[in-house]
């Protein structure tokens, strides 16, 4: 292992490498993991299918972000009694590189829930606070200044406060934002802090720590209860056919491939069953809503997601968000011609914001096959409901605010015209099928606990039956969280990093 970055263009012939720990992802977790094991002196060598960034190289167009930072090239969805599209980051950063940087610590009913009833005895409030302050203190976690807030959110803001509920603006890892809007697409002045600038930033400057982008990991070697190496090949993002044998053997091993890609490497391989692997996957369902106002919003300028609504104890939040105007014409809830164009025309003058759901009775799994992926996930009925309960009070929020007319995530529903049609636009019954459904924050396919029969991994991460193999991702949430994600897969890094290296 020669510590650095390296990437395709250096590759002048197949790659065998060595270190103490070798890393499988170099997303939120597999970073944080790769910080705590270097601190601690150990060498370690990070595999990424994707490439490495620079923010100079990303582009506002929407197929250059499908193609080069997306999973599935943004086409990844759920089969169920919906389907649901599901994005999934790809490259050195991996979901952090195109997530919208909001920052929540994981509540504390889920980690006591996780200790109580999953006997996930490593996740103490304790040692958790400590990880959240330094990820705070790693990602320059802050709240935005109003002046890149913008119209999108302020708005929202209005009307929740004439309402009376209980909204802030998010904590995000974005110090440095210009409110350009297109997180999505990578942030292309550097004010994002994701982990590839972050945590492996700090992994890298201890020298102990090379970085190999562009290669594909699919195999898993073993001798006993042991892993002793894994292997793939170089791909390049241009010319696929030209790929370089991978070969990394270490004395660790530890997956951060995400909860879609950890349990199909370990099912592919043999690694587990699938009795407990690929199954209790969970997401936040989420749907947006647009308004219109009689002044100009401008919705796709400002942070992209800067405000919510706490509901957590009714089982969801509020939060706002932007896209660029392709994309809200790709989710407009109206149908195709004339009454989608006459939204698009007034696009300037809408509101975006969605409901997300803590996910209590939904579940879906993950599964491999000859023919490739299999991802399911069926909405539960409270879960349905609680959408349905976001959607209304997200339209109750716009038309507080001033809106003139309401668009919620409902196929076929032209608009809300008044404040009194919400609750018949909105019927309790309406089915999954009908709802613009959208699958944030896949977890739990890998999950902890303390019975091999019911999880993958132990309270420290190790993969049942295998001495050497750990997990450091959401795969790994016994449930869902119910807020985003990216802060509580950091600090299961580090605790996972942690307990290798003790």
């Amino acid at each position: 292992m020669i510590p650095g970055k390296h990437s395709i263009q250096s590759y002048n012939g197949p790659l065998r490498l060595r270190a103490d720990v070798a890393i499988v992802g170099a997303g939120a977790g597999g970073c944080a993991a790769a910080a705590a094991l270097a601190e601690r002196g150990l060498t370690v060598v990070v595999l990424e299918e994707g490439s490495h960034w620079n923010p100079a190289d990303f582009k506002a167009d929407t197929g250059f972000a499908f193609r080069h930072l997306y999973q599935g090239g943004g086409a990844r969805s759920l089969r169920g009694n919906a389907v649901i599209p599901m994005p999934g980051g790809k490259g050195v950063g991996g979901s952090t590189l195109i997530n919208s940087a909001i920052c929540f610590r994981c509540p504390d009913e889920v980690m006591r829930s996780w200790r109580e009833d999953h006997g996930c005895h490593t996740i103490q409030d304790a040692t958790f606070n400590e990880y959240f302050d330094r990820i705070w203190e790693t990602l320059g976690v802050g709240v935005n200044p109003m002046s890149v807030q913008r119209n999108n959110n302020l708005i929202f803001r209005e009307g929740a406060e004439a309402l009376g509920l209980k909204g802030a603006f998010m904590a995000r890892s974005a110090p440095g934002c210009q409110g350009c809007g297109i997180c999505q697409y990578g942030c292309p002045s550097g004010g994002k802090y994701s982990v590839d600038r972050t945590f492996l930033a700090r992994a890298l400057a201890t020298g102990r720590v090379g970085v190999y982008a562009n290669c594909r990991i699919r195999k898993a070697d073993t001798q006993g209860d042991r892993v002793v190496s894994v292997s793939g090949v170089t791909t390049h993002p241009d010319y696929p056919e030209r790929q370089l044998p991978v070969i990394v053997e270490a004395d660790q091993f530890l997956l951060s491939g995400g909860p879609i890609g950890s349990p199909l490497f370990l099912l592919a391989n043999g690694l587990a069953d699938n009795t407990t692997c690929g199954r209790h996957l969970v997401v936040h369902p989420t749907i947006g809503s647009l308004a219109r106002f009689p002044q100009e919003i401008r919705p796709w300028s400002g942070v992209t997601q800067g405000y919510y609504v706490d509901m957590w104890d009714q089982g969801y939040l509020l939060q706002t968000y932007t896209v660029t105007p392709d994309q809200y014409f790709l989710v407009l809830q109206t149908r195709m011609g004339e009454a989608t164009m006459e939204v698009m025309k007034d696009l300037k003058y809408m509101a975006s914001a969605g409901v997300l759901v803590h996910d209590e009775d939904s579940e879906g799994r993950v599964q491999h096959t000859p023919a490739g992926p299999d991802l399911s996930y069926f909405l539960g009925d409270l879960d349905r409901q609680r959408l349905i309960a976001g959607l209304r009070q997200t339209a109750r929020v716009y038309f507080a605010a001033g809106a003139t007319e309401g668009f919620p995530g409902r196929l076929g529903l032209a608009r809300i015209e008044r404040e009194s049609d919400i609750d018949a636009a909105l019927p309790m019954d309406i089915s999954p099928a009908e709802l613009m459904l959208y699958a944030s924050h896949p977890m739990g396919t890998c999950r902890m606990g303390v019975d091999p029969a019911t999880s993958v991994v132990d309270p420290h991460g190790k993969v049942w039956g295998w001495a050497n193999l750990r997990i450091a991702d959401a795969s790994v949430f016994p449930t869902s969280l119910g807020v985003n994600p990216q802060v509580t897969t950091m600090a299961m890094g580090l605790m996972v990093g942690h307990s290798i290296a003790s």
